[in-house]
């Protein structure tokens, strides 16, 4: 049984193959990865927002006005990391359905449906701010917020499915 580093190692080696096929331990060990490392970065510029904000309003004069700039570097570092794995958690997922006995062309769905939660994302966002109204109907944002979620859970499951026999 291979570590979870190896399977890391394995993923980043495995950057852009979207050939052969992935174990669930080699896609499940890549996704904390993910996750780990995001959680933590951004976990870290919340904690430092949070610090900077408790010292009073976002100004100048704020004696914690220096973190608003670490703040930035580290989101900066978050997107630079979470682009970095775009193409190997893509890559992975493609192996893994493949395994999983799935035409790895079916990622497309999932993909075309969070791209397009971006405006509704945004919307749901600004909805609470004094600005012009949303063009779409905040119920309607919810609606499409939710069932990408449902068919991102459901290509979970797809994901988690035990290695075809006989491929």
């Amino acid at each position: 049984m291979k570590t979870f580093w190896s399977h890391v190692k394995t993923c980043i080696s495995k950057y852009v193959c979207f050939c052969g096929k992935a174990t669930r331990s080699e896609f499940w060990s890549w996704m904390l990865f993910v996750a780990v490392v995001s959680g933590v970065l951004f976990g870290a510029a919340a904690m430092l927002a949070f610090i900077r904000n408790s010292a009073g309003p976002d100004t100048v004069s704020n004696p914690l006005y220096w973190l608003s700039s670490v703040i930035f570097y580290i989101f900066m570092l978050l997107g630079l990391f979470l682009l970095f794995c775009l193409l190997p958690t893509l890559a992975v997922a493609v192996r893994r359905l493949r395994d999983a006995g799935y035409h790895p062309w079916i990622i497309i769905f999932p993909i075309l449906l969070f791209i397009g939660s971006y405006h509704p994302a945004l919307v749901v966002a600004l909805s609470g701010m004094n600005t012009t109204p949303p063009e779409i109907p905040l119920s309607y944002c919810y609606a499409y917020l939710a069932f990408t979620a449902v068919v991102c859970l459901l290509y979970a499951i797809l994901l988690n499915r035990a290695t075809k026999s006989g491929s």
